[in-house]
Order: C-alpha cells, then structure tokens, then sequence
C-alpha cells in the first residue's frame, strides 16, 4: 500500500468506526458510508490533501479505489502529501493552501489581486479595489494602535454597513484585536451592558448616534473603562481621517501580525441570553473561515464571483456568506447599509451584477407582499435562514423569480451555517434545511444522548471547525453546552435516510421575528421594573411577514390606569423597538384566563398562552 493510500485509509478510518477503511470499501457494502457521513468525508478529504473536490464528481467517488484515483490525479505534479495530523482542525487551515486568519488573508489577497475589485458601498458610491481597501484596513489598525489597542484587545463598534464598519474589522483583524459588533438599534443600557461584559477597551460610534454615545457613556459611569468615540472628521475614527491616512501610502504595507494564529479569538457576537443579558460567543478565526470556505465549495464560488450584503454586518450571516466566502474565492461584495434597501433590491442586483446572497425568510414574503419585479439576469441563487422557511413562501417566490433559494440552518455558536440545502437546485429536498456541511457533523439524539433512528425526532447535537470555542465569561454554561466534544443546540430535529435534516422545535422559548432572536426574559424584565405590573409572559406568536412577532400577556394590578399603550410604552426606552410587543393582552380583560397557566413546577406553559392567542385572533375574525 502506498504512503497516499495509507493516509487516505487513516483519514476513513476516523469517520467510519465500524469496519477498516482500505481497498474494496464502497458505499454498497459499508453501512456507515451514508450520503451524510459522504459529505463529511469529502471534506476532510479535501482539507487534508489539498484538493478541490469537484461539485459534479463529488457523488461518483464512492468507493476507496475512485477516491483514491481521483486524489491522485487532482494533486499536482511534485506536490508533497501535507502531512496527518492528530488535529484535523489544524491540518485543514494548512492543507487548503490559504492564510489561516483574517487580516493575513486580506492582506495575500491584496498582494495577488491588487486591481481586482473587492468591495462596493452603493449608499456612500464609493467602491475599493483589494489593494484600495487593504490600505484603509492598514489606515483602521494603524489607528486603532496609536489609541492603545493590541493584540487580544477588544473593539466595539456600534456601527451600520458600510466602509467604516469593515475598515475597523479588518483593521483589528490585522492586529489581533478582537472585533466585538454591536446592534445600532439597542438601547443604551443593553449597548453599555455588552460594552462591560466583553471587556471592550475602545467604542466607536456611527457620527449619527452621538445621543447614543452619551447615554451609554452615562450608563458606564466614571469606571466604564473604555474610550467611547465618534466615527466623524474631527474625530480621526471617521472614513475621511482613513482615507487620508490611507493615501499617504505609509500604512500600506502594514503586516498582520506573524504570532495570530487560527485558533485565536478574532469576534464576540452577542446573542440573547436565557437569563434576560445577551451571552458572547467567542468565534476564532478558524471557526470563521471554515466556514466560509465549506460555503465556497458548496456553492462554487471562484474569482468574480459577487455577493450582495443586504443582512447587518454585526449578525454571523452577513460577516461569513456575503464577506468572507467572496474574499476566500477572490470575489466581490455589494454592501448595503440595512433592509432600507430592500425596495431597490432587484435594481442593485441588476446594476452590480449579483450573483449570490444571502435575507431571512421575511425578506422573500416581502418581495410577494410588495409585487417587487425582478430585472437582473446574474443572480444564480438565495441562502436563506435565520428562521424557519415555509415550503409556501419558497414555492411561490421561486415560481414568480425564477431563482432558487437554499435554505440552511445554524446558530451563532455555530458561526453561520451548520447545514444547507444541497446544490444544484434540483438536487434539494424541500422541507429540509439541508444536509450537514463539510466543516461540521450533526448528530440527533435522545434525552439519554443515544443517537436516534431516521425519522426519530430528537435533539440536534453539532460538532466542527466552525463550532465557537466558548461563552465569554461564562464557564458552566460552556460546560453544559459544549460538552463531549458536541454543541447541545437545545434545538429538535429529525433526518432521513440520506442525511437531509428537518427542523423541527425549539426547546426553549426563542422569539424569532424577522431573523432577530429575542428572549421573553428581555421583555418580561423590562416589565417587572414597573409596580403596576403583578405578572407577565412573553411568547413568540406567528406573524405573516415577520414569521414571528412578540406577543405579552400581562396582569395589572387593579388600581392600574396603564392599559395597553401604557405597557408598550413601558418597553420603549428599556430594551431595542424591534423587540417591543405588537401584540399585549390584559389578564384582567379575560374571563377565560385571569391567572398566566402555570405547570407543577410554577413555570409559565406558554404553549397554553399560545393556543389562547389563537383562539382570540380566531374570535377577531369571526
């Protein structure tokens, strides 16, 4: 046996458990060889001989002899086999030939494609070339540096898309600095609180929001311990004192820093906490360019490929599928400054000749709602996640469009996706969220961790390169929830015979309206500050367009005077608008239901109240 055949039979070897993997092993007679232990196997196989596995060939190589075959003659003339490592992780960023963070891959991008296009901000009509856009990146860390940032400081920047927000990315990406994003839309007890929790050391602002700097720097107080800045002219953080500097040439050849390596911290994204305070999730650099790099593959993306960025740069989905995976294949990205765009979405599509991105499935209703028309004749498919897609709204958007739509699943913990519709399109099982993507494996189990048949419903258990190394500051919650070497997402789901996923509830109570994950702690706790309040329960309830809205059931006391109004209002102020309820019942109003259902345990049955919400809208309409 040859060394390339020794090594291909050890990498088997790992995925496949049940029997040795060698010469006359197929998928006909070995049971573990599923389409989804495939998919993984393909991957590793790609990572760890540094071959491109073609998209058209990939479910031919099913066999040990055609893999083998195919290795052989996909590797170049003279090419030294990487070499096995214990830590397929580490042996993945190597093998596929390109810088293993960030800032070192901007940078190698800028030096072998100086002219190429990178990056387009309509709003601001304003567009850089890689070796353009790696000097204001050059021109961010520069600045970050003279104001005390170093490697393993944290950045946050309450900032919309746009060039300053990405300036600052890769700029402390250059440096080793950990980017933290912040939603513009929080509320500035909710903006200082994530300030605090991560440690950050500087703050800029969009120069729009100086309201909001000010009320979060009262909210820190004289101990807040960080700098709180305005990305404006005067200040030196806006785009001007960038590209000033940026034009000088000095910075330009600023090198990333040669110790950062991919197991490294390179973002805090902060997600809703259980407990009422968003939790961080620390993504390293790995866990954000494997990403990026399956999605690449998955898709075949290559040199000129463009993406349009219309989902907000602070969420994972914008960062990885519409940033990075272009910046992987040498591509290009349109970035839009938020869903105001959403009407002229076909027309930017058209004038930058789009061929991939990425909305939630509230988007897609709002497409069919408002009768947008398509003009382009680029686009060649839609990613869509962030919540569940409806098998109606896909069907009736792509029979208007024409463009397919590949929905997906994932979490922050899991960077961005985790799973995704198989492509090309017609190879897609609707229904699904896909099969498991290259970089991770998935795993459904039951209440005793005892993996599940197909069709068993049962926990979804994730494990990868693009799983997030932990919760910042939070020890047993990493504990619980990264244990055995498998993220328990406390989502449910199912999967068939080939490997194809299907979601199928949340475990917890998640609102997800519009793509934004919202805990009901956050609106109960902003309630429970008033005394006119005795109890409240917050629930997700179905919502058309937004697939989900917030809903709060509320009793007052009886001397109240609030009313409905008065409860909204309540909300305004102390936690993000989006977050605010639409829908608020008064307890004392209803004859059925004077108390909020409670189980043995005392705990709010909200399924109950969600069945009752029915039975109101349902009494509406009559």
């Amino acid at each position: 046996m040859s060394s390339l055949s020794r090594q291909l039979s050890a990498l088997g070897s790992r995925i496949f458990t049940s029997a040795p993997f060698g010469p006359g092993v197929s998928m006909q007679n070995l049971a573990e060889w599923s389409s989804l232990a495939h998919v993984q196997l393909l991957g590793k196989v790609a990572a760890e001989f540094g071959v491109d596995i073609d998209i058209e060939e990939a479910y031919r190589l099913d066999s040990f002899e055609r893999l083998l075959q195919y290795i052989e003659r996909r590797r170049e003339p003279g090419g030294d086999t990487p070499p096995a490592s214990s830590t397929p992780d580490a042996a993945s960023d190597a093998a596929v030939g390109q810088p293993d963070t960030i800032g070192a891959l901007l940078r190698a991008r800028a030096d072998a494609l100086p002219d190429e296009p990178f990056l387009f901000f309509p709003a601001d009509d304003l567009s850089y070339t890689y070796r353009a856009f790696h000097g204001l990146a050059c021109a961010a860390a520069d600045t970050l540096r003279a104001h005390g940032l170093a490697r393993g400081d944290r950045l946050s920047v309450v900032l919309p898309n746009g060039p300053e927000f990405l300036a600052y990315y890769f700029g402390a990406h250059l440096l080793g600095v950990v980017s933290v994003p912040i939603n513009p839309a929080l509320t500035a007890a909710e903006c200082a609180y994530i300030v605090r929790n991560s440690g950050a050391k500087l703050v800029v602002f969009d120069r729009r929001m100086t309201n909001l700097r000010d009320a979060v720097r009262a909210e820190l107080g004289d101990d807040g311990g960080a700098r709180l800045a305005s990305a404006d002219a005067a200040s030196g953080f806006g785009l001007e004192a960038l590209a000033a500097l940026a034009a000088t040439g000095e910075r330009a050849a600023l090198a990333p820093d040669p110790d950062l390596a991919a197991g490294d911290d390179a973002s805090i994204l902060y997600t809703s906490g259980t407990t009422g305070h968003p939790k961080g999730v620390v993504l390293s650099h790995r866990n954000l360019l494997s990403d990026a790099r399956a999605l690449v593959r998955w898709f075949a993306f290559e040199p000129g490929t463009r993406t349009m960025c219309i989902l907000p740069l602070f969420h994972n989905n914008g960062q990885v599928i519409t940033l990075l995976s272009p910046l992987i294949a040498g591509g290009s990205s349109v970035i839009l400054e938020g869903k105001s765009a959403l009407p002229s979405f076909w027309k930017l599509i058209d004038t930058y000749r789009v061929n991939w991105t990425s909305v939630m499935p509230a988007f897609l209703s709002a497409f069919l709602e408002y009768g947008l028309k398509r003009t382009d004749d680029t686009l060649r498919g839609i990613v869509c996640g962030g919540q569940v897609l409806l098998d109606e709204v896909r069907n009736r958007f792509e029979s208007e469009y024409r463009v397919p739509v590949f929905e997906g699943f994932g979490l922050t913990e899991t960077t961005s996706f985790a799973t995704m519709n198989r492509h090309p399109a017609e190879r897609r099982r609707f229904g699904s969220i896909g099969v498991a993507l290259p970089c991770n494996a998935l795993r459904i189990v039951d209440a005793d961790g005892r993996e599940v048949a197909a069709g068993e419903t049962g926990e979804i258990l994730i494990r990868g390169e693009n799983v997030a190394t932990r919760y910042h500051g939070l020890a047993e919650l990493t504990a619980e929830r990264f244990r055995d070497g498998w993220l328990h997402t406390g989502d449910y789901g199912y999967r068939d015979d080939e490997g194809h996923f299907f979601f199928a509830t949340r475990v917890d109570d998640l609102i997800i309206k519009g793509g934004e994950n919202i805990y009901p702690a956050e609106i109960e706790n902003a309630l429970h500050g008033c005394d006119d309040v005795v109890e409240c329960a917050a629930l997700g309830v179905p919502d058309p367009i937004l697939g989900q809205d917030v809903c709060v059931y509320v009793k007052l006391r009886p001397s109240s005077t609030l009313g409905k109004d008065g409860v909204r209002r309540l909300c305004e102020g102390r936690i993000a608008h989006y977050k605010c309820p639409r829908h608020v019942v008064l307890l004392n109003e209803l004859d059925d239901l004077p108390e909020l259902p409670k189980g043995p345990t005392r705990k709010i049955l909200r399924r109950k109240l969600l069945a009752h919400f029915a039975t109101l809208r349902e009494r509406e309409s009559a």
